[in-house]
């Protein structure tokens, strides 16, 4: 088999060099948005968790402390709980973030050969190319893919042009922030109850 000539070979690379630098920073971007995800969802069921033990606690000592129908906003209370820890449980954001994490330190190091391999005065053979190509291959498929917004994130440097591709993942991420404002209207009549009562 004839191999091809340098500058072929050095074309080929600069290629996959910059598709697995943009997929690198891609995944990078999607390693963050699941690890914050993760971190949110965590915080946000562990304070309604919380608010809602202090609550029902409370009304132990005074069943009127949240109005007549206390005891039926407590057990809705709960069961949104539970149903958020399942929801939250069954997309994984902890294990996806990882796999993830993995996912494009692997495509930084082929980026990075490839980059090496180009720059090299030593003539590559082109067998080398798809051995590294190849290598690529396996790191896109080891994890899920990284969104759209990911990409778009890594890509695009105006602000405004930014969020206006990614405002539905944005939401997506936001869910968790918002939810925090249940725990602290539970807290708020026992707060008031404590400060009565003292």
């Amino acid at each position: 088999m004839v191999e091809p000539h340098l500058p072929s070979i050095s074309t080929a690379l600069m290629r996959l060099e910059k598709r697995a630098y943009s997929t690198y920073k891609s995944r990078l971007r999607a390693y963050d948005r699941l690890s914050r995800r993760n971190n949110a969802w965590n915080a946000s069921l562990i304070a309604l968790a919380t608010a809602t033990t202090i609550a029902a606690v409370g009304m132990l000592v005074d069943d009127q402390m949240y109005g007549k129908q206390g005891d039926a906003l407590m057990a809705a209370l709960a069961i949104l709980s539970l149903v958020a820890s399942l929801v939250v449980s069954s997309v994984n954001y902890g294990v996806r973030s990882r796999a993830m994490e993995s996912s494009y330190k692997r495509i930084q190091q082929i980026s990075y050969h490839a980059e090496n391999l180009r720059d090299s005065a030593e003539e590559v053979s082109y067998s080398r190319f798809l051995e590294l190509h190849k290598e690529y291959e396996i790191a896109l498929e080891a994890s899920e893919n990284h969104s759209n917004a990911d990409f778009h994130r890594f890509q695009e440097k105006n602000w405004l042009k930014r969020q206006r591709t990614t405002w539905q993942d944005t939401a997506i991420s936001l869910a968790p922030y918002l939810s925090l404002a249940i725990p602290l209207l539970i807290m708020v009549p026992f707060v008031r109850w404590l400060i009565n009562a003292g």
